[in-house]
């Protein structure tokens, strides 16, 4: 059945794609296009493309353009925090730190996709990568377009690789033709596609993993196997910001200040060619209007004249009522309140961890989600790279994430250095905690802590290793900082 297409009481069976591969083919493209309305909203919302607020049928082309500015895209801080969090350093497994199959994650310059899935996972419920180029020992890992994909599953929440998968490349224009892709246990199929819907088979070509080649990584997963991102259920939250924007800013527009009025004056008589008082159609006297200006005072003799002001309408009000609403957000989206409303005055450093303590807690229950989906990634590159059965089925395999919470190197190294002193913990083991330490680097102190010992065993100092141990210690250039990963500079 499709991924995110089920119903209850639905029975779970995988179709044999060899009788009915034409028909399968046109059924998951069906899907696609079935589900590709609610991809579209999710990926508007993220880019800021909202319902907008309501406004009076008579409204004016002022109101019309701050309806249009009353948009405050909130929706991308659920996707971007929580992806930013969410770092992949390393691979490991037990007696083998840095696995083999490692080789094909930095050769695909996975360091720097990865951002990429998870932002596709959080946007649409589920992201999904496919391996390519099979058979040859260096697998080609290919991020897919969710609104471009579906995967059919046996039990699409309990089995770890779909029966088979489908993703549209290109779409046909008059000019070209479109590709589609077809996976499964056995083959991966490339297709021609034209306008008017025939199709022909590219390539087709065999592999010997055993499982459909694509890897899904699920935001959020129910026992039915629905899934689903962080944008649909805070589109209510974000419109009720954007009225509530919308109503500040024209109450701010038209409201915000002192009105003053004059009642009784007339101004200057307006004179025709012949020297006498204008008259009207109606035969009434015509006076010019009466200039007013910030600079002009407004004076009378007339006792019946009246002067005075309207009060503003106070801002208090709406402003309290947009910050409630944005409060509101952070709750449904599991954010700091502080991220968003950018009120951080006289805060410490043990109130900020706690603020972002939910945040943090939410961003582990997706790494753990995500970590599964790498290491079965992992398991399908060992298969392709003929690293031997026990790599192929090893599921005591962990990723190993990089450390993005507040705490300072001071307490981080105060608190790991108490682990190894008062708990006994091997000085090596905790590397790995270091923040912003890459495998890389790890992996160049532990020849730099075997030369040390091998050296203090057996006495005299090697002079080569002696050389480079006075080199700095560089980062493999191939593996961004998390900075660069998303999108920033230093």
């Amino acid at each position: 059945m499709p991924q995110g297409n089920l119903s209850p009481g639905t029975e779970l069976v995988a179709v044999d794609v060899a009788e009915n591969f034409k028909d399968r083919v046109d059924e998951m493209l069906g899907t696609i296009a079935k589900d590709r309305a609610a991809h579209l909203a999710n990926q508007a919302y993220l880019n800021g493309i909202h319902t907008l607020p309501k406004i009076p049928t008579f409204a004016t082309a002022e109101i019309i353009e701050l309806r249009r500015r009353a948009v405050l895209n909130l929706i991308g801080l659920l996707v971007s925090i929580p992806a930013q969090v969410s770092f992949v350093d390393g691979f490991r497994r037990e007696g083998e730190p840095f696995p083999k199959e490692w080789s094909a994650w930095l050769r695909n310059n996975m360091a720097a996709k990865q951002t990429s899935i998870y932002r596709a996972a959080l946007t649409y419920g589920a992201a999904y990568v496919a391996m390519e180029d099979l058979g040859k020992g260096k697998p080609k890992f290919a991020l897919l377009s969710t609104k471009d994909t579906v995967a059919y599953y046996t039990d699409p929440v309990n089995d770890e690789y779909p029966v088979y998968a489908l993703t549209v490349r290109s779409n046909p224009t008059k000019s070209a033709p479109g590709r589609i892709i077809y996976y499964d246990a056995e083959r991966i199929v490339h297709f021609k596609t034209t306008k008017d819907g025939e199709r022909t088979v590219l390539t087709d070509v065999e592999h010997k993993l055993g499982y459909c080649p694509v890897v899904r990584y699920v935001c959020s997963l129910d026992d039915e196997g629905t899934v689903r991102g962080v944008i649909e259920p805070a589109v209510p939250v974000q419109d009720r910001v954007n009225q509530t924007a919308f109503d500040l800013l024209v109450t701010q527009t038209f409201s915000s200040f002192k009105v003053r009025y004059a009642a009784g004056l007339v101004g200057e008589a307006v004179l025709d060619a012949d020297g006498n008082f204008a008259l009207d159609a109606d035969g009434r006297q015509i006076y010019k209007p009466i200039p007013v200006s910030q600079a002009r005072m407004l004076t009378t003799d007339d006792p019946n004249a009246k002067f005075g002001t309207l009060d503003e309408t106070p801002l208090d009000g709406f402003i309290a009522a947009l910050e409630a609403s944005i409060k509101q957000f952070a709750v449904i989206g599991q954010l700091p309140p502080h991220a968003l409303l950018g009120n951080m005055s006289n805060l410490s450093a043990e109130t900020l961890v706690a603020a972002m303590a939910q945040t943090m807690r939410f961003a582990h229950v997706l790494k753990t989600t995500w970590g599964s989906s790498h290491q079965s990634l992992m398991r399908l590159t060992a298969i392709d790279m003929e690293l031997g059965e026990e790599a192929a089925t090893d599921f005591t395999s962990e990723v190993r994430w990089r450390d993005m919470s507040d705490n300072t190197l001071g307490a981080v190294v105060d608190g790991l250095g108490k682990a190894a002193t008062m708990l006994g913990i091997p000085g090596r083991a905790l590397w790995a905690r270091m923040p912003n330490a890459t495998t890389q680097e790890i992996n160049e102190w532990v020849k730099l802590a075997d030369e040390v010992q091998h050296e203090q065993q057996f006495g005299g100092t090697d002079p080569a290793a002696a050389s480079r141990r006075q080199q700095p210690l560089t980062p493999e250039p191939s593996v961004p900082t998390p900075l660069e990963a998303f999108g920033g500079s230093q």
